[in-house]
């Protein structure tokens, strides 16, 4: 993991939060050997949180990641639109079909204008010869096929089951979620999120769930100072002068040719690792949102005199917006699975999971206004003529970092703007995932504003139930079914007493 994790600790950070490792600004706890912080990982301090199952189990990096989307040609680029060839589905399937029974491009079906139909993508009996180098694992009933139709070498068909091979030498069995359907070893919550409400399946990531945490560093301060006379590696200088073997400056010891001036400073606002927000990825499906680079500048000219100061510049024509604030949300599969999912308030009840921000963006106070903190008159003058400013404005930022869409559906962030299909939730989509304040829907009455229910309630206290959180399930379960059947049941009364009444009327008539 660590070979991975060399390059993968920065950006979207996957490969070490799949270890359970989140950066922090503390150090701690101290060591026991000596009292001192704990030594520094990839230059940084992190956090231990919990690892992704997938690393639990033991599995490597390359045990899912297959040879054609790890670089396969041979070059390191940026992002790369449907770079990665491995999907959730291709081992573990949906609640209704195997893997092996799922047409090849299953993951785009819902996304695309034309859905995947076919052929179910069955299993390898043979390997490609490129793929017969490595170790052959010819056992049981042949070789899953991925989304793209291509054979994992080291997943295997064993009856219902699916074995995985990994590169550290395990054997490890899983049973699809069609056979955990079928032997009834889903968990309430399972079956409510993937069988009766299809749509999570159909639209939504796996890992929009599953990944339950995931690194979120808010707003990224950088400050260029060209007054102190430091030359800093141009980084993308350095990049594109590689010679035909691969080699860079650096490694040629010429580096010094490729230096610019400015010495540069990074801080950020704040981390989270919870709750992370949500909106459409590359493929037009629903996952998991983290900052990308919420970059606001400061340059500080020869002179020592700032130039710009906290500038967030903007971009013009960016997904449907005129103009644009220049900071960016990516979707991202943050590679912090476990096996259970968030829970449904904290998808459809949270506004920072909608895109709303903490707390709908309400804590964050005018981050576009100067802020003093000394001696103030009532009304907020400052009083002493000389006086610093606790926090400078940041010009163009009116709202919380976190905080991407309104809920009129206006962004306020580009989200992933280099993929074609990731956005935030538009203002009908808003309305239909959330179910926030839907406590007062029942509340404003209950307990003591309508008879009926007053009386219930005096005979519940009488009877001493204790409203515990079962007892509230069960009660709007029974509430929620007893007013369907009664609303079906008063339409069948009502449409049968309609009838009756025509042949009255019709039997009547016919008489005169």
């Amino acid at each position: 993991i660590e070979t991975c994790t060399t390059c993968h600790n920065r950006g979207r950070r996957i490969g070490v939060s799949f270890q359970g490792l989140m950066e922090t600004s503390y150090a701690s706890p101290f060591m026991a050997e000596t009292g001192d912080f704990p030594p520094k990982l990839h230059t940084k301090k992190y956090l231990h949180l919990q690892p992704d199952i997938h690393s639990k189990k033991g599995m490597l990096c390359q045990d899912c990641h297959t040879s054609l989307d790890v670089h396969s040609g041979g070059e390191l680029v940026g992002t790369t639109q449907a770079a990665v060839e491995i999907e959730c589905q291709d081992c573990h399937g949906t609640p209704d079909k195997y893997p092996w029974e799922l047409p090849i491009g299953y993951s785009d079906e819902i996304a695309s204008e034309t859905p995947a139909k076919g052929k179910p993508r069955g299993v390898a009996k043979e390997l490609p010869d490129f793929l017969k180098k490595g170790t052959v694992y010819s056992e049981n009933d042949g070789y899953l096929i991925s989304a793209r139709g291509n054979p994992l070498e080291n997943a295997v068909k064993k009856g219902n089951k699916v074995i995985v091979f990994t590169a550290a030498g395990k054997k490890i069995e899983l049973k699809p979620l069609k056979l955990l359907k079928e032997q009834n070893e889903l968990s309430v919550e399972a079956k409510t999120a993937m069988c009766q409400v299809k749509e999570h399946i159909n639209k939504m990531e796996c890992y929009t769930c599953h990944a339950t945490w995931a690194p979120q560093c808010y707003g990224c301060h950088i400050r260029i100072d060209y007054s102190k006379g430091k030359l800093r590696r141009d980084w993308v200088a350095t990049g594109h002068a590689h010679d035909k073997n691969g080699l860079t400056p650096d490694a040629k010891n010429i580096i010094k040719n490729y230096l610019v001036a400015g010495d540069i400073h990074e801080e950020r606002s704040y981390l989270r690792w919870e709750n992370p927000p949500l909106g459409f990825n590359g493929e037009g499906r629903i996952s998991p949102v983290v900052p990308g680079c919420q970059t606001t500048l400061t340059i500080i000219n020869k002179e020592g005199k700032p130039v710009v100061v906290n500038k967030i510049y903007k971009v013009k024509n960016a997904e449907g917006s005129a103009e644009q604030n220049a900071i960016d949300m990516v979707p991202l599969h943050p590679h912090t699975v476990q096996k259970e999912s968030r829970s449904c308030e904290d998808c459809h009840t949270n506004p920072k999971s909608l895109g709303l921000g903490i707390e709908a963006g309400k804590l964050y106070y005018k981050p576009d206004t100067n802020y003093v903190v000394d001696l103030q008159t009532a009304e907020g003058k400052v009083i002493p003529k000389n006086h610093k400013t606790q926090f400078n404005a940041i010009e163009n930022l009116t709202a919380d970092w976190s905080r991407f869409v309104d809920e009129e559906g206006n962004q306020l962030q580009t989200v992933g703007h280099h993929l074609s299909k990731s956005r935030a939730f538009t203002k009908e989509e808003l309305q239909e995932i959330s179910r926030r304040g839907v406590c007062l829907s029942c509340h404003n009455k209950i307990p003591e504003e309508d008879l009926a229910i007053d009386l219930l309630h005096h005979v519940n206290e009488v009877l001493e139930s204790e409203p515990t959180e079962q007892w509230h399930y069960d009660l709007l379960n029974k509430i929620l079914l007893t007013s369907a059947w009664g609303q079906i049941m008063g339409a069948i009364i009502l449409a049968a007493l309609l009838i009756i009444t025509i042949k009255i009327i019709f039997n009547n008539r016919k008489k005169v």
